[in-house]
C-alpha cells in the first residue's frame, strides 16, 4: 500500500508540489510580518496608518481565500492525474498480479486522495492563523474568521468531487470518465444558464461580502451545523463511493484503453 501511495506521489509530481507550497507559506509569513495589520497609531497621521493597516489586511486576506479555492480544486485534477498515469503505464495490471488484497488497488487511490485533501486543509488553516497573527480588529478578519470555521465543509467539497470521479475513472477509464462529467457538467451549465434568462435574479440584487458575513453573523447556530455536518456527511459519502467502486469492480477484467 505505501508503495502505491508513494507511486501516486510521483505521478502528481509531487515533490515539485510540496517544495511550490513550502515556498509560498514562506514567503506569505514573511510579507504577514514585513506588512502588519495592526498598526499602531502614531500622533502624527494615525488615521492614515489606520487605513494603511486596513487596505494591507484587505488585499493580503486575498491570498488565504485564493488557497481556499485551489484547495478545492486541486484534488480534483490530482484525481484525474494518477488514473491517468496509471492507464498509461498499465499499474493495475501489475499490482493484480502481486499477493495484495483485491482491493488494495482502488483503495491506494480514495487514501491517497484523502490525505491530500487533508493536507491542504492544514496548510489553510496555517496560513489563516499567519494572517490573524498581526492582523487588525477589521472586517477582513471577520470575513477570514467565518471561512475558517467552515474550511471542513470546503475540504469535503474536494471529498465529495473524488467520490463522484473515482468510480468513473476506476471503472470507465479517464477519457470516458471525462466525457460523462463534462456531459454532467455541461446539463448544469444549462439550468444555470436557463435560470440566468428567465428565473427571477432579484434576490442576488443586495448580495455582496458584507451581506454574507451578516448573514454568517446572525445564523452562527446554522454556520457551525454546517462545519460539523456537512464534513461528516461527505465522508461518509466517500467511504460509500469506495465500497462502490470497490463492488463494481470486484469481477470486472476488462482492460481500459487509455
Amino acid at each position: 500500500m505505501a508503495g502505491l501511495l508513494y507511486k501516486d506521489f510521483i505521478g502528481i509530481k509531487g515533490k515539485r508540489i510540496v517544495g511550490i507550497l513550502a515556498g509560498c507559506t514562506v514567503l506569505f509569513l514573511i510579507v504577514r510580518f514585513v506588512f502588519p495589520g495592526n498598526v499602531t497609531t502614531a500622533p502624527a497621521g494615525g488615521m492614515a496608518e489606520s487605513e494603511t493597516g486596513v487596505l494591507r489586511d484587505f488585499l493580503l486576506a486575498t491570498l488565504p481565500m485564493l488557497l481556499v479555492v485551489c484547495g478545492i480544486m486541486l484534488p480534483s485534477t490530482w484525481t484525474a492525474a494518477i488514473c491517468r498515469n496509471d492507464e498509461k503505464n498499465k499499474t493495475k495490471q501489475f499490482t493484480d498480479a502481486l499477493p495484495l488484497d483485491k482491493n488494495a488497488y482502488i483503495a491506494s487511490k480514495y487514501i491517497f486522495i484523502g490525505i491530500a485533501v487533508y493536507v491542504l486543509f492544514s496548510l489553510e488553516t496555517t496560513w489563516i492563523i499567519i494572517f490573524n497573527s498581526v492582523a487588525g480588529d477589521n472586517f477582513s478578519r471577520e470575513i477570514l474568521a467565518y471561512i475558517s470555521s467552515l474550511l471542513a465543509a470546503f475540504s469535503g467539497i474536494s471529498l465529495l468531487l473524488a467520490a463522484i470521479e473515482l468510480p468513473f475513472f476506476l471503472t470507465l477509464g479517464v477519457k470516458k470518465g471525462y466525457l460523462l462529467k463534462t456531459a454532467i457538467l455541461e446539463g448544469i451549465a444549462l439550468l444555470v444558464t436557463a435560470y440566468l434568462l428567465f428565473g427571477n435574479l432579484r434576490i442576488f440584487d443586495n448580495f455582496n461580502i458584507y451581506v454574507f458575513a451578516n448573514w454568517c453573523e446572525d445564523h452562527l447556530v446554522i454556520v457551525m451545523l454546517i462545519s460539523i455536518v456537512s464534513p461528516v456527511a461527505d465522508i461518509l459519502i466517500f467511504w460509500l463511493s469506495y465500497r462502490l467502486t470497490c463492488r463494481i469492480n470486484q469481477n470486472r477484467e476488462v482492460e481500459i484503453d487509455g
